[in-house]
């Protein structure tokens, strides 16, 4: 008996409706052909393919397409075995891919923010948007701990701006008796009087490179630490809000969140930063429950330079040793999980700011970012990774960092030549000079960009930027334009793809501001960006990306036709269906 999902219709009714020909059955229509399993039909299919048409159905076996068409060329293919799924005039695109996103078992859920999608912070600080709000959680939270037990919880950076963010002295006046740990984004942690003595952090501290440690007006310290010099504290604190999560709690806290990701219309997602011991956790996880996941590519995350030893040589050698210990390189895997880039983070982040510019800060004449990662530490763990095979995939926000790693990665291409390295940069918020972008399309390096930081991010922006340099930031179409290869994503700031498809096509900022109108793209050019860009970054453009047959069948429903409707509603468009290999893993009803 055929399968209608959300209709009544019999087949000869639809088959009619669909001016098929009278009397023309579907053993007659199908014989020498292969039925296929699953048909979604009634809807606007926009094939991702430049000058396509749209279509109106697609037919899918074994998880993949085989074939796309009118109504009533794919319906007269059924078989009474044949699921039949009923987009409604809704508008189907190829599956949406989010270049970049982070999944910490104990980072919590997400809530949503502005169209898109943040983390959670902990129960007992959730409330608090105040200082004399955090300072009441803190009394409470006090109450309900042993003395000395470390306090350990999250601020949202949408919700703490640099202008409010506490203090040790805000801290303090909510508790004296136990060593607090706030953090604020992955850039920046707050940290009450007690929790600085017991991280040995005085007025007379020094700190190698890659961030700094916050003094007042008298010198002291005043509980902030920026980047690098967060793992002063690091050993001490408790991780995960202060318990320990077994591998069963780790792996299903990361199947709630990427099914969070599939309720934003995400089918892909590369995970920007997996460290090799947290690889196991993911197999798992696919092994118990990829079929109703995103599928995903994970980045393996090397730390040589400051974040993690004050000695570039002994920090280069455990990055080293640990990416030879791994015995695979990218492309690792199967369609459901991967292995990818090697990631590497150069500079800090927008929100402290802390990234690596070229010029002074607009408001720190004296000021140009923090240095992770130098050259020195960077090239010799990047060379050794291009010789063994791996892609590299680069966290730049600066346009100070994205200049060194461009040069360091044209010396190493040019010792070791190889086609189709595919290496790229993560972010490149400040559009960095013509020739650099002139030498990345030469060398075929790409942009792993996240246009959504402008919303997300682009209040901390105005600390640090001005001018052209504030207008366009997180550039496209001039990268674009220079022969650069692009995809999209959102890093979190927020999540999803609706966030970065309206500022994208809109360039529309976090105070509803058109930032730099020349980078806009068209809205085909954004939706390729966030479906086909993200599959090559991966090497996965022969798989997804397009509704092409033979591909994969990943798909995103959505509630409106995108390519018409008013832009400033792409923002909140509607998720209908999540569709990974034929079968939804989210659907709005």
């Amino acid at each position: 008996m055929l399968n209608f999902s959300n209709t009544g219709i019999t087949l000869p009714a639809l088959l009619l409706l669909c001016g098929l020909i009278a009397g023309c059955d579907s053993a007659q229509v199908t014989k020498g052909v292969t039925p296929p399993e699953v048909i979604y039909y009634g809807g606007k299919v926009i094939i991702g393919v430049a000058g396509a048409d749209p279509a109106e159905a697609v037919a899918i076996l074994e998880g993949r397409i085989v074939h796309v068409g009118s109504n009533a060329d794919i319906l007269q293919i059924a078989s009474d075995s044949t699921e039949l799924i009923d987009l409604a005039g809704n508008t189907m695109i190829p599956g949406l891919f989010d270049n970049h996103v982070h999944a910490d078992a104990g980072r919590g859920l997400l809530m949503e923010w502005k169209g898109g999608l943040i983390s959670q912070v902990p129960d007992w600080v959730r409330e608090a948007t105040t200082i004399p709000e955090l300072q009441d959680a803190l009394r409470r939270e006090s109450a309900n701990v042993a003395e000395n037990e470390w306090i350990v919880g999250a601020l949202s950076r949408e919700i703490w701006p640099n202008e409010n963010l506490p203090t040790r002295a805000n801290l303090d006046e909510g508790t004296t008796t136990n060593p607090v740990l706030l953090t604020r984004g992955p850039h920046t942690t707050v940290l009450n009087s007690l929790a600085l003595e017991l991280s040995g952090i005085d007025r007379s501290t020094t700190f190698a490179g890659g961030g700094h440690i916050g003094h007042d007006e008298d010198g002291e310290p005043n509980g902030r630490l920026y980047d690098s010099a967060r793992r002063l504290v690091s050993g001490l604190a408790p991780s995960s809000g202060g318990r320990q999560l077994s591998d069963d709690q780790a792996i299903e806290n990361l199947r709630k969140l990427l099914l969070q990701f599939a309720s934003s219309g995400v089918t892909s997602v590369n995970v920007a930063g997996v460290r090799p011991d947290d690889l196991r956790l993911f197999q798992a996880l696919y092994a118990r429950h990829g079929g109703e996941l995103p599928r995903a590519t994970l980045q393996i995350r090397l730390r040589p330079g400051y974040d993690a030893y004050d000695d570039l040589d002994e920090s280069v050698r455990v990055a080293i040793s640990e990416m030879e210990a791994l015995g695979f390189v990218t492309g690792f895997g199967n369609e459901r999980l991967q292995i990818g880039a090697i990631k590497m983070s150069i500079d800090g982040g927008l929100s402290a700011p802390a990234y690596w510019s070229l010029k002074p800060y607009e408001n720190r004449p004296d000021y140009t970012g923090a240095i992770r990662i130098p050259a020195e530490a960077f090239y010799p763990v990047a060379r050794r990774a291009h010789e063994l095979g791996w892609q590299l995939g680069i966290h730049t926000i600066g346009d100070g960092a994205v200049e060194m790693v461009v040069n360091e990665l044209e010396r190493i291409l040019t010792e070791l030549p190889r086609d189709d390295h595919r290496h790229y940069l993560h972010h490149v918020v400040v559009k960095p000079p013509q020739e650099t972008i002139e030498k990345m399309a030469r060398l075929g390096i790409g942009v792993a960009s996240q246009p959504s930081f402008t919303v997300g991010l682009g209040s901390f922006a105005v600390e640090s930027l001005a001018g052209e340099r504030e207008a366009t930031m997180n550039p496209t179409k001039s990268l674009l334009d220079a022969g650069v290869w692009m995809s999209w994503g959102s890093d979190g700031a927020p999540y999803g793809p609706r966030v970065t498809l309206w500022t994208g096509i809109t360039r529309k900022g976090w105070d509803d501001r058109v930032y730099g109108p020349e980078e806009a793209v068209s809205r085909e050019e954004a939706i390729r960006l966030h479906t086909l860009g993200p599959a090559y970054q991966t090497f996965n453009e022969h798989l997804t990306g397009t509704i092409e047959v033979g591909k994969l069948a990943d798909f995103t429903v959505v509630g409106e036709d995108i390519m018409t409707m008013d832009a400033d509603r792409i923002r909140y468009l509607r998720i209908v269906r999540t569709i990974v290999g034929g079968h939804a893993i989210y659907s709005a009803d």
